[in-house]
């Protein structure tokens, strides 16, 4: 909104109540006068009513004496004004005023014509007024004796016509005349009296209005006035209020106001601009800027005066941007700076207030975050993600820049035991061993060597300018220093040896080459710890590990996005008379799981599970296979009653948690237990006989089979098998596929099948891959095969994708 306009609308605020008043009183003064005015218009009304009658008298009278017909017109001009004042009565105090004939009766009885309208209207708003009804009874009564003059006045005319013979009457007349006269008389005097105290009432009514006006404008002006002023100094006192704040919070922030006139002199500094410019306020008042510090750009040192481009107008200075402000000692300090321009109401520039930002401590903070953010807390070393963009940018330099081809070699060191350290003397001796051995291994570098402990008990140095022959023995003797060492941990001595693994990256990526020290590294402690272990390409130990921590990746990411599915092979009675397993046996078939490669491709077990053996992924595999039998059963139901086989590690048997996790997932799904088979391999059970005995007790009690897989495979004894309440032994099919060439197989075969009925044990016999391998099973008397021959492996859960892999 325009400044013109906001300054009207406050002051049409402001004076209104005095315009309304004063607006008032003018009305009313307006209407008084109007009021007077027409008191006064009847009031010479009735000396022209009163002064027609006694002229129409004179004129009779002399006319009834000489008989002149002058003296009778004169005596009828006379009494016309009578007769209209009569004729505009009766038009206003009919039922319906006629207002035109009012008008014209009134004009034409000589009231002035500027009056006409006052006296209608105090006729029409007065005419129930006590006095004004009084005043116009006697109107009325005049009138009636004026129109007994008019009929004597024509009797009289008569008379004289006649001659001699109605002097008698005419002088009869006459007499009636003088009556008359003397009647009007009085009612005219009254008529004049009952107006005069009308207007002497109606003078003192306004007056006393007019004062009661007057007083109450003069009250609202007090109380307006009051009111100003009470606003006024309550305004007064928030400004004060509102100055001491703005002060206080000028003094208390820490960055530097300065504010300055539109000469260009300052006005104002707070505490911290004083501490900036090493100059108290009064010092500073009423000086230009330039000369309490100068202020110049950091990059090139060029000087700039802000409060002049701001009072100039020109763009506000970049905020962002860092300046150096030189104070009158010379102390630099860099600084950022804000300017505002201060405009009146018409826009005109009054001052600037300038914002100097110290940024001497939030550089300090940048350095420190950028320091925390590239190295690791405990050591002081370089970090993870520093270290692999060092690495990155060295493997990645462009061909042509200085250094771009030079051999570089990569050092991963991993401390031998350290877990033991922190399990037997605390995690506070383990963080003194770290950096203790941190800072001895950075001793044993280079100084141009980049060193970082990548977590843990892991450390790694980028070499430059390193070849094989260099790096070897500079790895030796770290690990010689390292396995010297020792320093106290209370009352204790210890030690500890280092295991490390050198890559030459000539040729290599940043994923490759921490994949491969990570491999050489493990290599190291693989082959006894305490050793420094050198990757050679084409390497197969190298490689195998390369492809099996590339299967590891592969099956997180499977696992992560659900890219496993479910197949199903059928196991089946054998049909004969020594067999144990009756035709009322439920059918039975084994969940066995794929992995969706690239392209919907499936990836056989043979492939991913060794790596997921090693690197201990196989108690999520074996929750995965859980949840998605346990789902898909849940959804689809089981209603042929169908025995499922699941496979499960060694992890998961040895594991109290995978067992609550069964437990949970038999609630969750309430699938029948006794619709679930647990297969365990013969090696897992007997690696841990206890907890496996424990683990197949627990799940039995709620209803659940079990089978022991490759049984045969890794047998020393038949005597565990009294401590493993299995249901089925599956005859491990190295012996079933040579049985029928191998009389050793075949007895073997046999051996475990009249063992495992003598202990009520169901068998199963895998691999079976043709007809004579069938025959010589069922004349045996094993209960179930498996096999090619018998039912190759189907899809069975297809749509697995609502499964939540947590």
């Amino acid at each position: 909104m325009p400044a013109a306009s906001k300054t009207n609308r406050q002051l049409f605020k402001t004076t209104w109540p005095f315009v309304a008043v004063v607006a008032s009183l003018l009305a009313l003064v307006a209407t008084s006068l109007s009021i007077m005015s027409s008191v006064r218009a009847y009031i010479g009304g009735e000396s022209t009513w009163s002064k027609g009658q006694k002229d129409a008298v004179f004129y009779l009278i002399r006319y009834a004496q000489t008989g002149d017909e002058k003296a009778f017109r004169q005596y009828q001009s006379a009494i016309a004004f009578p007769l209209n004042l009569k004729r505009a009565r009766l038009a206003l105090d009919g039922a319906r005023s006629d207002l035109g004939t009012a008008r014209q009766a009134l004009l034409e009885s000589g009231v002035d014509p500027a009056d006409v309208s006052s006296v209608i209207w105090v006729f029409r708003t007065f005419r129930r007024d006590s006095f004004f009804e009084q005043a116009v009874t006697y109107w009325t009564r005049g009138d009636a004796l004026v129109e007994q003059l008019v009929a004597a006045a024509n009797e009289l005319r008569v008379a004289k016509a006649a001659g001699r013979s109605g002097r008698n009457e005419v002088d009869s007349l006459t007499a009636e005349i003088w009556n008359i006269n003397a009647a009007i008389a009085p009612i005219s005097r009254a008529f004049a009296d009952v107006l005069g105290v009308a207007f002497r009432k109606t003078a003192l009514l306004l007056l006393v209005v007019n004062v009661v006006v007057a007083a109450l404008l003069v009250s609202l002006s007090v109380w307006y006035a009051r009111r100003f002023i009470t606003a006024r100094l309550a305004s007064e006192h928030a400004l004060r209020r509102s100055e001491a704040r703005a002060k206080a919070t000028l003094g208390s922030i820490g960055e530097a106001v300065i504010s300055v006139g539109p000469t260009g002199l300052v006005e104002f500094i707070n505490p911290a601009a004083e501490r900036l410019f090493c100059r108290d306020a009064a010092g500073c008042v009423s000086r230009p800027l330039t000369e309490l510090a100068s202020i110049a750009r950091e990059w090139d040192r060029r000087p700039v005066d802000l409060i002049e481009q701001a009072l100039r107008g020109e763009q506000p200075w970049d905020a962002s941007t860092d300046l150096v402000l030189t104070n009158v000692h010379g102390t630099e300090t860099v600084v950022q700076a804000i300017t505002s321009v201060v405009h009146d109401t018409s826009e005109t520039i009054t001052g600037v207030v300038l914002l100097l930002r110290n940024m001497t401590r939030e550089r300090e903070y940048v350095s420190e975050l950028s320091w925390q953010a590239s190295h690791d807390g405990l050591t002081g070393l370089l970090n993870r993600t520093e270290f692999e963009r060092r690495l990155f940018a060295s493997l990645h330099a462009q061909p042509g820049i200085e250094g771009a081809q030079r051999a570089c070699m990569l050092m991963m060191i991993d401390l031998d035991q350290f877990k033991v350290v922190n399990d037997t003397y605390g995690h506070a001796a383990g963080d003194t061993m770290l950096r203790e051995v941190a800072s001895l291994i950075k001793n044993c570098l280079r100084e141009e060597d980049s060193l970082a402990r990548l977590g843990g008990d892991e450390f790694a140095a980028l070499m430059f300018d390193c070849d094989e022959q260099t790096a070897l023995p500079i790895a030796e003797r770290l690990r010689q220093q390292v396995a010297a060492f020792e320093w106290s941990c209370e009352t204790h001595k210890l030690s500890t040896s280092v295991s490390i693994g050198l890559v030459d990256l000539r040729g290599l990526d940043t994923e490759t080459a921490m994949r491969f020290g990570d491999i050489a590294c493990y290599l190291a402690k693989e082959r006894g710890r305490d050793r420094v272990h050198l990757a050679v390409r084409g390497d197969k130990e190298l490689t195998r590990h390369a492809s099996a921590m590339s299967w590891c990746g592969r099956i997180k990411d499977a696992l992560a996005n659900n890219r496993f599915c479910l197949y199903e092979q059928e196991i089946r009675p054998v049909d004969s008379a020594g067999s144990h397993a009756s035709k009322q046996h439920p059918r039975h078939v084994e969940v066995l799981l794929r992995m969706v490669g690239e392209n919907g491709k499936i990836v056989s077990p043979y492939h991913f599970l060794p790596a997921a053996e090693r690197y201990g992924l196989m108690s999520a595999i074996d929750r995965w296979v859980v949840r998605a039998v346990f789902a898909t059963l849940e959804r689809t139901g089981n209603p042929e009653g169908i025995q499922y086989a699941i496979n499960l590690s060694g992890a998961s048997i040895g594991d109290e948690r995978f067992l609550q996790f069964l437990t949970d997932q038999f609630e969750i799904s309430r699938v029948d237990p006794a619709s679930i088979c647990f297969e365990v391999t013969e090696t897992t059970a007997v690696a841990n006989l206890a907890a496996a005995a424990r683990f197949i007790r627990d799940l039995k009690e709620r209803g659940c089979k079990f089978s022991l897989d490759d049984f045969g495979a890794g047998m020393s004894s038949f005597g565990y098998l009294k401590h493993l309440p299995v249901d089925y032994i599956k005859i491990d099919g190295g012996f079933i596929k040579d049985m029928l060439k191998d009389a050793v197989s075949r007895d073997m075969v046999a051996a475990i099948n009249d063992i495992g009925h003598s202990m009520e044990r169901l068998t199963i016999a895998e691999y079976v891959e043709s007809e004579a391998i069938l025959q010589a099973l069922g004349t045996m008397g094993v209960d179930f095969v498996q096999g090619f021959h018998v039912g190759r492996p189907a899809l069975w859960a297809q749509n697995i994708e609502f499964l939540e892999v947590t």
